[in-house]
């Protein structure tokens, strides 16, 4: 019970550290996700050259998206035209960074550690993009009409700024920040400080390490960082903690499989090299940084000790907000349970929450109808219901302009 306590203390600690910076990237996120446009980002990404690449990576730093996220408007983009370049810029800048985890980042390890990573996420992104327009033939995918209902859709109030930050986003990867929190605060309670520093003495081993570690699985750009802050904490160096959150958001067994089908090998070849290399001379350049000037990385890790009451209310907010969430899906499991029909169908002209809405307010309309979740990333509905209204379903999908499903 004692190593209980421990561990759910130094969980709580790392919580209250990074909630406040977390409702601020939340509440960034929610307003960049109504007031940037859809249609702006396809107009800027069209084009062969230096300039779109740029762009790609400026639009991918603050976007809220994790690895598996990324990919339905990375498709979207090479769909309509966006080169390949750019697309693998995209790919690669925006699972790194995000607002929320840009803010989170600064909150448990440091301005300097946070600057690091947004720059390494930059030139990584760039060299990838510039590399792969280079090297590969890029042929562009003929441009298609674009139904403005698909890309300017986006409810631009803020209500919709608040709904989509607490609920949609943060209810997304709230698992993740969970999880993220837990396995810190194990590592921080149970692994001794000789462990860590004992084995990290070949700083290459380690980056190696953190390769293995973190190319196939999901890691979510901030979730994962509590992990990192607390090897970091431990004796682990700060260039293998930033290997770590390089590598793990910006590639996946989902994401490499996506490169490499939709984009081709070579693609995929200088997508996966650009990362590896990236990150692993990333690492030794900020661990020498750090070692020639005595920067103290963890410093901040260590400061905390006394929480202002914005940590503390934050946290409970955040807490309340996940607690929701929890209250909500429990619901609808009930509710499902009781219903006798079960639709499951693809939407494929969903492109954004707003589409979600728009379709959940219309079939919550027909009678019977007990609960809709609607998938934007994978375009899919699923309804419960307690009769078989399949006919009204049609109707409501017809009138609200998007394709009805064939049952």
């Amino acid at each position: 019970m004692n190593h209980i306590a421990g561990i759910i203390r130094e969980a709580w600690t790392l919580f209250l550290q990074m909630s406040f910076y977390l409702v601020l990237g939340f509440l960034f996120a929610g307003f960049i996700h109504i007031f940037l446009k859809t249609e702006f980002i396809f107009k800027h990404l069209g084009k062969k050259g230096i300039s779109s690449i740029i762009k790609a990576v400026l639009f991918g730093v603050p976007l809220p998206l994790c690895s598996c996220g990324v990919l339905p408007p990375a498709s979207t983009l090479y769909k309509y035209g966006a080169t390949k370049g750019s697309v693998i810029a995209f790919l690669i800048a925006t699972p790194t960074t995000g607002i929320d985890s840009i803010f989170a980042t600064y909150g448990l390890l440091g301005g300097i550690f946070m600057i690091f990573r947004i720059g390494v996420s930059i030139i990584i992104g760039f060299f990838a993009g510039v590399l792969t327009d280079i090297f590969p033939k890029d042929e562009l995918t003929d441009r298609k009409n674009i139904l403005e209902d698909s890309i300017s859709c986006s409810e631009s109030t803020i209500p919709a700024a608040f709904r989509y930050a607490f609920v949609e986003l943060y209810g997304s990867i709230a698992k993740w920040i969970f999880w993220g929190v837990l396995i810190g605060g194990t590592i921080s309670y149970l692994v001794p400080d000789e462990i860590i520093s004992g084995y990290t003495d070949n700083r290459w081993l380690t980056y190696l390490l953190m390769l293995v570690v973190g190319l196939p699985l999901y890691v979510c750009a901030t979730g994962s960082i509590p992990i990192a802050a607390s090897l970091i904490a431990k004796g682990m160096s700060p260039g293998a903690g930033l290997v770590f959150l390089i590598v793990g958001p910006a590639t996946n067994s989902v994401t490499m499989l996506f490169v490499e089908k939709m984009l081709g090998k070579k693609s995929f070849i200088i997508y996966i090299t650009t990362v590896i290399v990236g990150s692993i001379l990333s690492g030794f350049l900020f661990d020498t940084i750090v070692n020639n000037y005595s920067i103290n990385v963890s410093e901040s890790f260590h400061k905390h000790k006394d929480f202002s009451l914005l940590s503390y209310l934050s946290s409970f907010l955040l807490i309340g907000f996940s607690l929701n969430s929890m209250i909500e899906v429990l619901r609808k499991k009930v509710v499902c349970r009781r219903c006798k029909y079960h639709f499951i169908f693809s939407v494929p002209d969903i492109s954004c929450s707003n589409c979600a809405k728009r379709i959940k307010d219309g079939l919550y309309s027909i009678k019977g109808v007990k609960n809709v979740e609607v998938n934007v990333n994978r375009k899919e509905v699923r309804i419960c219901s307690e009769f078989d209204n399949k006919a009204e379903i049609k109707k409501i999908l017809a009138a609200t302009g998007y394709s009805t499903p064939d049952f």
